[in-house]
């Protein structure tokens, strides 16, 4: 709960400090981000992760920090969505099995899944693969254009395409979220139909399932 009501904070603090503009929320956003990607070991009191963040802030409250805080807060939706496109895209090359057909297996519970639905799966492997490349090209594009303190603005070069900076604020927290949310759902109503039987009985089972096979899917893709 604590770590989601950061990433809450993080989207609503870096929204402000594109639209301001503001250098103080861009530290703010910063300082979330690094709490948010060490969370879990420093929850579990780890030393390196405490060492990791007074460096961190250490670096950001130098003399340039908050040069690099407005640069760095245009990054995290590009390299979110460049991780998980590689994370179902590169499960497509041959002698690998796509990330969806294990995603299936461990839903059904066995290994032994029909030629029509490994071909689907391979498919949705793909169409996910597809729109995490897509978020991540846009994300970019806008944070580059962004006006003011884009990133070409920030290097010195004048945008061809200027556009304002909410708008890279709206496409990359809510935007491609609901891309993703469309995909989700879609996705699912249109599975229900080719292959009526499912081992769940609605979206919500079907959620609680695939939440629950969380850890085992992430052993599987640690092999």
């Amino acid at each position: 709960m604590a770590q989601f009501v950061l990433i809450v904070l993080y989207m609503v603090v870096t929204h402000l400090a594109v639209v301001l503009p503001s250098d103080r929320f861009a530290l703010i956003s910063i300082n979330l981000l690094v709490l948010i990607v060490l969370f879990g070991p420093l929850k579990k009191r780890r030393p390196w992760a405490w060492l990791g963040l007074i460096a961190a802030l250490a670096m950001l409250y130098q003399g340039t920090g908050v040069r690099l805080a407005q640069v760095v807060i245009f990054l995290p939706p590009v390299l979110v969505n460049l991780g998980l496109c590689w994370l179902f895209g590169h499960t497509l090359l041959p002698e690998r099995t796509p990330l969806v057909a294990r995603i299936v297996r461990l839903l059904h519970g066995k290994d032994d899944l029909t030629a029509p639905l490994l071909s689907y799966a391979r498919t949705v492997t793909a169409c996910w693969s597809g729109l995490f490349l897509f978020n991540a090209v846009v994300c970019l594009a806008l944070a580059l254009c962004a006006t003011p303190g884009g990133l070409l603005l920030s290097a010195g070069y004048q945008p061809l395409f200027p556009v304002p900076a909410r708008d890279w604020s709206l496409f990359s927290d809510i935007g491609s979220n609901v891309l993703v949310g469309l995909m989700f759902i879609v996705e699912y109503i249109y599975r229900r139909r080719i292959f009526p039987w499912q081992p769940y009985r609605n979206f919500f089972d079907f959620l609680r399932r695939a939440a629950a096979i969380g850890p085992a899917l992430l052993a599987d893709l640690m092999r």
